[in-house]
């Protein structure tokens, strides 16, 4: 059984935490060390309970407690290919001694009794992926600051029982927000995030094809999107494609400290 918590997600920090029997990991840093203690302290945890970190990728919405974590504490490190290497220069430049290790893509690993396996994912940073979380029967995929679905990244969404997925932005919010041009044409990019519409999209596929795990949407825009407009979408997508939602369990990532918790069976 895995148990998860979704401590932050948003565009501006993501830190997710994931526990088993015999093991506490976290799937990136992105908020300030302090938040990270918070929110480990909220589910009765401590940094020193952490067996292992692992980065999808560089961007700082998904590092930023990393410097600290490392000067502080003596936790293993995991990211893909280049990402490591990106991650061990920044330490080394800060004279911050740590342990980084180096994944490969479709290599699972082992963490005590977790297995993981990370994923390519189509975003603007160096070597971005996603993971693929599993202890016994339990699997969890995580999945997020995509520009698309793959069908590599589809592969590894089925027979999971739960997914966190991207739902980044409302198109007319985004189309008609703040943002500059080229961060627009950026986000809207194969190489930046899921729209409500995009991330509604891979839900009717997966149901289509007779999968039905649970949903997690997480890391959407703190200006280009809420909770109420993407769940308005994603369901009016659903029931236009004869869908029944209410066998559809969608749920949000909290952008502030949660402690709420999914078991997963």
């Amino acid at each position: 059984m895995l148990n998860l918590h979704p401590l932050y997600s948003s565009s501006s920090g993501n830190v997710f935490h994931i526990e088993t029997p015999s093991s506490n990991i976290l799937i990136d840093v992105g908020v300030s060390y302090k938040a990270i203690n918070e929110g480990l302290a909220s589910i009765n945890k401590n940094i020193s309970d952490i067996s292992a970190i692992f980065i999808t990728h560089e961007h700082s919405d998904h590092i930023k407690g990393l410097l600290q974590i490392c000067k502080k504490n003596k936790i293993p490190i995991f990211a893909c290919g280049e990402t490591s290497k990106y991650l061990q220069n920044t330490l080394n430049k800060e004279n911050i001694n740590c342990d980084i290790y180096e994944l490969h893509y479709g290599q699972a690993y082992n963490i005590n009794d977790i297995e993981i396996i990370p994923f390519e994912t189509s975003h603007d940073a160096v070597m971005p992926c996603g993971y693929r979380i599993k202890n016994n029967n339990s699997i969890l995929t995580y999945s997020t600051d995509l520009g698309y679905v793959s069908n590599e990244v589809f592969e590894y969404l089925k027979n999971s029982n739960c997914i966190i997925l991207e739902s980044n932005y409302d198109e007319c919010m985004l189309d008609f927000g703040k943002y500059p041009y080229n961060l627009k044409r950026r986000i809207k990019s194969n190489l930046g995030h899921l729209s409500n519409v995009d991330c509604a999209n891979t839900i009717v596929k997966l149901e289509q094809n007779n999968f039905n795990p649970n949903f997690i949407l997480a890391h959407l825009s703190e200006n280009n999107n809420n909770v109420e407009l993407a769940k308005t979408t994603i369901e009016s997508i659903l029931k236009e494609n004869h869908i029944n939602t209410s066998k559809v369990n969608l749920n949000f990532a909290s952008k502030n400290l949660s402690n709420e918790v999914y078991k997963i069976c």
